[in-house]
């Protein structure tokens, strides 16, 4: 009938597959069939708590406690190639958690980034990327180790087209005298299903060392000023594929 509209039509898309990586470095995942577009979400690597210290003097101690380490950053991309096709395969780097910091000299180590970075098919390489990255956590600063500037900063997430959250800081050192100090915690990993940061070494008696950041991306807890308690490594960042068709 002249005149009349077109009803518009649209197809609803359902999620073939989902599949996870939890496998630290590089990791290699094969488009199934059927395959329209891809959703890709990416964890950071949580950093690594720093080390607290107490130094005894005359009539009075300095405690300083370590950092716990920053959490990992999220982010969400959506991949929809023209020419994707069955057993084309995309490569991830997947961060490592860092670790703790071995003394109150070095600070905790920095959680690894986690990105994706090739479309391949076969041995020819389709696409290369650069720039999709959730950043991994900064290492927690230690009692005694050198230089200024903030630590235990979140991960920065960059480029994703979907969706992009950093990770969370955790809070800085502090210093006292006389009583013994708490590692802080360290940052969580970030939302949506960022793993909560390590919590902190205690002070007190012996006091304990911190916890590991859980995984995805929980940034490692720091060590108190007790006793020179132990920091904590931070949590393994993740990949997560979803395939629509």
């Amino acid at each position: 009938m002249i005149g009349a509209s077109r009803a518009a039509s649209g197809r609803a898309y359902q999620v073939l597959s989902t599949t996870n990586i939890t496998s630290t470095g590089t990791q290699t995942y094969t488009i199934p069939s059927g395959v329209v577009f891809i959703e890709v979400e990416m964890y950071g690597g949580g950093g690594g708590g720093g080390r607290g210290t107490i130094v005894i003097g005359r009539g009075s101690s300095s405690h300083t406690n370590g950092q716990g380490g920053g959490g990992g950053a999220y982010v969400k991309h959506k991949i929809r190639i023209v020419d994707l096709r069955k057993d084309d395969t995309l490569t991830f780097t997947v961060g490592a958690g860092g670790g703790a910091a071995i003394n109150t000299i070095n600070h905790g180590v920095d959680g690894g980034d986690t990105q994706l970075t090739l479309h391949k098919r076969s041995s020819s390489t389709i696409t290369t990327f650069s720039d999709i990255i959730a950043g991994g956590g900064e290492g927690g600063r230690s009692a005694q180790a050198p230089g200024g500037g903030l630590r235990g900063e979140g991960g920065v997430a960059q480029n994703g087209n979907l969706v992009n959250t950093d990770g969370g800081d955790a809070t800085n050192r502090t210093s006292g005298s006389g009583t013994a100090i708490a590692g802080t915690d360290g940052g969580d990993g970030a939302n949506p299903d960022g793993g909560n940061g390590g919590g902190a070494g205690t002070e007190g008696g012996l006091g304990s060392a911190a916890a590991v950041g859980q995984v995805p991306g929980g940034g490692g807890g720091g060590g108190a000023s007790q006793n020179n308690t132990a920091a904590n490594n931070g949590g393994a960042g993740k990949v997560i594929i979803k395939a629509f068709g």
